[in-house]
């Protein structure tokens, strides 16, 4: 009940800055994200079957593991679906790890690239 109470007031605090936006803009951006929510689920969906076939983890576990979301998110699915937790909190811990390290590089990498 936390969770659901501490996302509740988070989605509030996110809602309020949508006031004043118009119904062409909510469409796009819905239209947008739709868009790059099944992107990021055939993708997904690609390399949790191509996890699955080289025998590293069970389907689940693989899914939850690469499935785009939040940290907190993925661990509650986890819990509830029954999925071996310590995969998946440490994919996900290293994914973040990843992105914290890698990004400042690729960064320069590509402000360098664009300079030329």
């Amino acid at each position: 009940e936390a969770l659901l109470i501490a996302q509740y007031f988070i989605g509030i605090g996110i809602g309020v800055h949508y006031v004043g936006i118009t119904l062409q803009e909510i469409r796009r951006d819905v239209l947008t994200a739709t868009v790059f929510v099944l992107y990021l689920a055939v993708l997904t969906i690609g390399f949790t079957a191509l996890i699955t076939h080289l025998g590293i983890a069970a389907p689940l576990e693989a899914f939850l593991a690469l499935a785009p979301g939040g940290q907190a998110e993925m661990m509650v699915l986890a819990i509830v679906a029954g999925a071996d937790l310590s995969f998946v909190v440490v994919h996900h811990l290293t994914r973040m790890l990843l992105v914290i390290l890698g990004a400042p590089i690729a960064a320069r990498w590509f402000a360098r690239d664009n300079d030329d």
